[in-house]
């Protein structure tokens, strides 16, 4: 009806004329005039995304030299410590760690971070069978870690590594992820 009237809307329902529409209006600072347009790339690193996606779920196989582009991640030794070539960022596939992760989503992995003591309960890359997939990291003792689903309807995706396979079978702590939602 307020389309075949021209009415507003809140006059027919309520009877009320509606409040106008503020007027936005942006004023620059003298500090903004002034910021140079390149100076926030100065704050942030590039990282290598590769073009495999990394399995929530069953492993898969991820070739290091198939380059899609680059993540940039904040240059800050706090938050990013390390090189940053022993980082790698991946597209994750699957939801065996929904609701953290889901498809599409992109991880981050410090390759230079595997000691699976130090990785207990942290989010990490594992591979197994040929493939990869993120898992939270249980360290249960000396020579078995397990790679365990957040989801918990996928729990028949866990992976197990024993003895001379947990040295081989971390690739890396998850350092961030960007979620797209």
């Amino acid at each position: 009806m307020a389309g075949e009237t021209g009415a507003p809307l809140d006059w027919l329902l309520n009877g009320k004329t509606p409040n106008p529409a503020p007027v936005l209006t942006i004023r620059a600072s003298e500090k903004a005039k002034t910021f140079h347009r390149d100076f926030a790339y100065d704050n942030y690193l590039p990282i290598r995304l590769l073009r495999d996606e990394i399995a929530a779920g069953m492993p898969s196989e991820i070739r290091e030299k198939d380059i899609e582009g680059y993540c940039l991640m904040y240059a800050d030794k706090a938050w990013m410590p390390g090189d940053t070539e022993q980082y790698t960022c991946c597209r994750i596939r699957g939801d065996s760690m929904y609701p953290i992760l889901t498809g599409g989503d992109i991880v981050a992995i410090d390759h230079s971070r595997k000691d699976p003591e130090q990785l207990h309960k942290k989010m990490v890359a594992f591979r197994e069978d040929g493939g990869a997939a993120v898992k939270w990291l249980s360290y249960v003792r000396k020579g078995l870690v397990l790679g365990i689903p957040e989801n918990k309807n996928d729990i028949e995706k866990t992976i197990c590594l024993v003895d001379k396979d947990v040295e081989t079978g971390i690739i890396g702590k998850v350092a961030w992820w960007w979620a797209k939602r």
